[in-house]
């Protein structure tokens, strides 16, 4: 037989309602949990929770734990999903099912039915001939229903939870994914060369002096005409005089 989630809920839907669904997704896979942690994350008040903590516990579907607030000095419960007695219910509530689906079929088998052919009802024989084969609602005439499609319905139903009871409870676990060992790619420690740089020394240009060709420029001897001093001249006139 099949355990999950779905088939948790559809039970506590049938046995208590469904109003009770947001607890029990709340405390499905922990323990111990405090009835004022419930209270404050459905956003209800701490009565309305336990009011429907006591409904499971009268199926016995979950289990708690009282302890004392050293603080305050009261009792604070803390609760627990019953999971085994989870999968007795279950089992129960199935074999029920299968009680019920018998005897429908039971009378499937050796009653006749008449429908309304609006939708609005069904009804057996005798009650048919009470209201003289017409719908109580709408007054349409009833018309015969051939069930066969019914009982091969129930049939399979019956054969069906007999095979779930035949087997032991299964859970059904979600397959863990399995992670792929990678190999870690082990990076190899490249040491860094570093590149010796030559430093460009940088030649001191020391500008060649540019012996400038100089032109020899030869020198033109000018004869300059003798000018005879005046003192020769005297001479001459004082000696010419002389002599005469």
């Amino acid at each position: 037989m099949k355990y999950n989630n779905e088939i948790v809920d559809e039970l506590i839907c049938n046995l208590i309602g469904e109003e009770i669904l947001p607890l029990i997704n709340l405390i499905r896979n922990k323990k111990n949990v405090s009835e004022f942690k419930i209270a404050e994350q459905l956003n209800v008040t701490v009565n309305q929770v336990r009011n429907m903590l006591y409904r499971l516990l009268e199926h016995n579907l979950v289990s708690f734990q009282r302890k004392k607030d050293k603080r305050k000095g009261w009792y604070i419960y803390y609760w627990t999903l019953n999971k085994k007695k989870l999968k007795e219910a279950l089992v129960d509530y199935k074999k029920k099912q299968l009680s019920d689906f018998k005897l429908r079929l039971e009378r499937e088998q050796t009653s006749q039915f008449f429908f309304c052919p609006t939708g609005c009802m069904r009804m057996t024989m005798e009650n048919a001939m009470e209201h003289d084969f017409k719908c109580q609602e709408c007054g349409c005439l009833l018309k015969p229903l051939d069930n066969v499609r019914t009982i091969e319905n129930i049939k399979q139903r019956i054969i069906d939870l007999e095979e779930e009871l035949s087997t032991p409870v299964k859970v059904d676990r979600k397959p863990r994914e399995v992670k792929k060992k990678t190999k870690k790619k082990v990076k190899k420690k490249v040491k860094k060369v570093k590149k010796v740089t030559k430093k460009k020394v940088k030649k001191k240009t020391t500008k060649k002096k540019t012996k400038k060709k100089v032109k020899k420029v030869k020198k033109v001897k000018t004869k300059i005409p003798k000018k005879k001093s005046k003192v020769k001249k005297l001479l001459k006139r004082v000696l010419s005089k002389k002599r005469k």
